[in-house]
């Protein structure tokens, strides 16, 4: 059994996944290890998740059956960012099928080139350590940064939100059981035993969620795709934020 809630497991919040794991009465563990991309691919692919731009840009055998619902001011099922540092210069861009620190940021800016970093965290390390000017960093692990590991944020200027666009999903198997895990994962957001847990990852609750949903991030990065700019280094693909 292959599972995982990559797109948030910062260090200081993996108890917080593994209670709502925990709570969905499946069983076993989530799996940390495994890159994200092969997880998509495996066979016995239980949930894990994604950015919305993934769906489109891959081939991998997978649908999106739930969106979260943030605590942010933004509609139900939509997330936003932050662009911070500064307007001109070199980009860190956390993986170049992202929305929220990839096409995101190009909607507000128009960097001179992007230094690819592999994660949102570390984006923000190469803007206060000066290898890059600025970044787009998604609200959640903004905020969940900004409250367990504040020297990540400290000094960084946050200059503008971008617009909200549909949420990370919840992605199962093509084919497989996506209803039932859906409903696994929806009773465990409401479940008591996972309150603690959802507030410290700035989660309120799920709501369904299809290709059709995604639809908008597949339409934004057409529209930038023909001003992305060099790409000077690379860390690789970002499986996590």
């Amino acid at each position: 059994m292959t599972a995982s809630f990559p797109w948030y497991d910062l260090p200081s919040v993996h108890w917080a996944n593994d209670a709502i794991w925990r709570s969905l009465g499946l069983g076993g563990a989530l799996d940390r290890t495994t890159p994200v991309e092969r997880q998509w691919r495996s066979e016995d692919l239980v949930v894990t998740q994604a950015c919305g731009l993934d769906l489109f840009l891959g081939d991998a055998p997978i649908e999106p059956v739930l969106a979260p619902v943030f605590d942010l001011d933004c509609e139900d099922g939509c997330y936003y960012s932050y662009l911070v540092g500064s307007r001109d210069g070199v980009a860190a861009v956390n993986s170049l099928s992202s929305r929220s620190g990839f096409t995101a940021l190009l909607t507000v800016c128009e960097p001179s080139a992007m230094l690819v970093t592999g994660s949102h965290a570390a984006s923000l390390a190469a803007v206060r350590a000066g290898r890059a000017d600025m970044a787009c960093i998604d609200a959640v692990t903004w905020h969940i940064l900004e409250r367990d590991q504040p020297e990540a944020t400290r000094d960084v200027a946050v200059l503008e939100r971008t617009c909200a666009a549909p949420a990370p999903p919840y992605v199962v198997r093509t084919g497989g059981e996506g209803r039932a895990v859906a409903r696994c994962i929806a009773s465990a957001m409401q479940d008591r035993a996972t309150k603690a847990a959802r507030e410290a990852l700035l989660l309120r609750g799920v709501i369904p969620a299809s290709m059709d949903d995604y639809a908008p991030v597949l339409s934004e990065y057409r529209a930038i795709a023909q001003r992305i700019p060099p790409t000077i280094a690379a860390a690789g693909r970002a499986s996590a934020p």
